[in-house]
This record gives C-alpha cells, structure tokens and sequence, in this order.
C-alpha cells in the first residue's frame, strides 16, 4: 500500500448533493474534509438527478455518477454498479483506503474483487433507531432491554451489522453515537470513535436582535413528525410573548405543511406562524443571524443535527430535547437549554426565560460560538482525522507485509 501523500480514497456513497440540494450529505462533509487534508478523493454514487452519468469535479472531489442507478438507499444496482466501477479504478490506480456509510460498502464487500482487501473506513451519523426509542423511553430498563433485544435488530440489519464488523473502524461524529454502536453489537464491537465535523465559522457572522423588534424564534430541519414541527406550534402559542414569531425552514409534504398551516390558525397564531420551504445552505448565515433563539425539538434518532452547530455559529442560544448526543454539544444553562423529551410545556418556559431577559441570550449566543470555534475548530478535526488515516495505512501494510 502506498504510504506517501496524497491517499488514494475512494467514497462510497449512494446520495450526494446534486441528488438533494438544499443540503450535503454525511458522506459529501466527509469527501471535502479529506480533500481539505491534501488527498485524492473518488466518490462513486447514484446517476444524476437528470439522468445518466458522469463524471464531474465537484469541491476538487472527483464524482461519479453512476447510470442507471437511482439515488436511493439499499438498492442492489448501487452495489453492483459501484463494486464494478471501483474494480475498473483500482485497477487503473490502487486506492488506499475505502470509506462508506451503513451498508454503501456492501457492494465493495460482497461484489468487488477486491473487497476485503483494501482496509474501509466507515462514518456513521445517525443512532440505531431502535436503541433510540428504547433509551428514550424505557427508563431504568433500558440496559437491560439494549442487551436482550440487540442481537434481534443486528440479524433484522445484518448487511449494516456485517460491514461495520468488518470495517477498520467506524467513525462516528458524536462520542455518544460511537457508544451506542458499540451497544448495538456488543457481543462483536466494531472499532467505534468519534470524529466529528471541522466546521468553518468565516461565513457565520452572529447578529444580536434589533432593539425593539418582535423576538424571532428559527427552526431548520424537515418537516417531519419525529422532528418535533407539531410541538413548535403549541410552544408558539403558549409563549408569553405574543409577538414572538417562528420560522420554520425545511422541506415537507404538502400534506404535512397543510396539517401545519391548519393547526397554527386553530392556536391563533398563523400570522406569526411560517413555512419558508428547503432553504440553501448559503442562505442560513442571514436566515439565522439576529434571531432570539433556534428550536430543536427532534425525537428523531440523531446523530448530531448539523442545524445545531449551524445555529450556534450564528450565536443563537439552541433549545432541544435532551437526546443522548445533544448532552456534549449543548451545555444546559450555558449554550442554551435541554428540556425533557416530548414536553412543549418545558420548552415554552425556556422560551419565556429567554425572551424576557436579553442579556442571557447574549450570553448563551456568545458562549455557543465560543464551542463551534474551539470545539469544532478545523485545525483540530483535521489533526484527529491524520492520526485516524495513517494508523489505518499502518495496520495495513503490517498485515500485506505479514
């Protein structure tokens, strides 16, 4: 295996931006994050919105979409096609290192000629589903019942369960993901750590509200059920603030925003009350700067909501659920506040707390940029993800030379 610089990495990934648009994927964050390190890096991924395929250089990432396969997850033609065509490229010149996310590697496994041989990296960013709901509602039993109920899940998901066994290791962007993937198959742990995003503060230029102006609450995120759009409404209503407002940003059905729409006019608070569709991550920077607060209500199983740390960038106090992952980013009482899962009541009144006193949210805006920026510094995560790579090129060559 080659050890000098640049790598040769190859991604995995069956969706990327150009299928989604109003946001980069997991495995796109990963692509520019390495390619920022010097490296060369192959995305193999799903046919183009349009159509066909192609090959395009996107963010100095070279991507190739691959005809004839839609983009959408645990499709045997994503496997196929993208086990052939790394097979044709690793021909041409070796890769060093294959990283994915879940079962995106299945294919390499199972269909390359070279699967196994050449060491995969996985970077996992959402918590097992089912270990989610049994942690947040289970209580005391919950240990109990992630031991006994486990290996059940892991045979019902056995390609996922497989690759993350066979992985060099699984990165996982929160040190509580990492945990519960080890949980998840504890009778065979994977090789879990946490690295998590480097992020880039330049664009994020936190803006206090205007003196006088009615307080506005954000929220970003799909409009779905688990996370939370329903509560928001009733926290909006049961705000003492009457002129508060939010804003809601993400896409949805339009059965769910009719539903929205409909339940905000019953509460009275439709004119205060607002949809503003998938929104460009370019935008966010102004969309967010100058609000009073950003609402996280998910009981989604998260791995670690990226609006989060958007949201702190832009110096915004975030009030969210308290999700096992949520706990090391969002300091309760410090960079904003976490309320018992599923209560609106418990949110409302941190909502009050907030609104009534202006300097506490100067605070807590300040100290959650504070977080991005020495937390989440670039420099750091790229340090992180230097030892990662040359431990992996280093076990490697000691199992070819051994």
């Amino acid at each position: 295996m080659n050890t000098g610089r640049p790598l040769r990495l190859c991604i995995f990934a069956s969706i990327m931006r150009r299928h989604r648009g109003y946001f980069t994927p997991h495995t796109g964050l990963v692509a520019r994050a390495l390619t920022d390190l010097g490296h060369e890096v192959t995305v193999l991924t799903a046919a183009l919105p349009e159509g066909g395929g192609a090959v395009e250089v996107e963010d100095g990432v070279e991507v190739h979409y691959l005809a004839g396969v839609a983009a959408k997850k645990n499709q045997e033609s994503f496997w196929t096609a993208s086990a052939e065509a790394f097979d044709r490229l690793h021909a041409q010149r070796p890769f060093d290192i294959v990283f994915a996310r879940g079962v995106a590697s299945w294919g390499y496994f199972h269909y390359s000629r070279h699967g196994g041989d050449v060491p995969v990296i996985l970077h996992e960013g959402t918590y097992p589903r089912w270990l989610h709901q049994v942690e947040t509602r289970a209580g005391w039993l919950a240990p109990v019942l992630t031991k006994l109920l486990a290996p059940a899940f892991a045979l019902k998901n056995r390609k996922a369960a497989a690759c993350m066994q066979r992985a060099a290791r699984v990165v996982c962007i929160t040190p509580a993901l990492a945990a519960a993937v080890r949980r998840n198959l504890w009778w065979h742990p994977p090789n879990a750590l946490s690295v998590t995003y480097g992020f880039d503060t330049s664009r994020w230029h936190p803006r206090l509200p205007t003196p006088g102006a009615a307080p506005r609450l954000v929220s970003v995120g799909r409009l779905a059920w688990d996370k939370g759009v329903l509560p928001m409404i009733e926290v909006l209503s049961r705000a003492k603030n009457r002129s508060v407002t939010l804003e809601v940003m993400g896409p949805g059905a339009d059965k769910v925003k009719q539903r929205l729409l409909g339940r905000s006019r019953d509460l009275g608070v439709d004119k205060r009350y607002s949809l503003a569709g998938p929104v460009q991550n370019e935008e966010l920077p102004n969309r967010l700067a100058g609000a009073s607060a950003f609402l996280f209500p998910s009981t989604h199983a998260e791995g670690l909501g990226k609006v989060v740390l958007e949201a702190m960038a832009a110096g915004l106090p975030v009030l969210a659920y308290r999700l096992p992952v949520l706990e090391g980013i969002i300091e309760d009482g410090v960079t904003g506040f976490l309320v018992p899962i599923r209560s609106p009541s418990a949110m409302t009144e941190r909502v009050d707390q907030l609104l009534a006193d202006p300097a506490l949210q100067a605070r807590m805006g300040a100290a959650a940029r504070r977080k991005i920026e020495t937390d989440f510094a670039p420099a750091a995560i790229q340090a992180q993800w230097r030892a990662l790579l040359s431990e992996v090129v280093a076990e490697a060559n000691q199992r070819q030379g051994g």
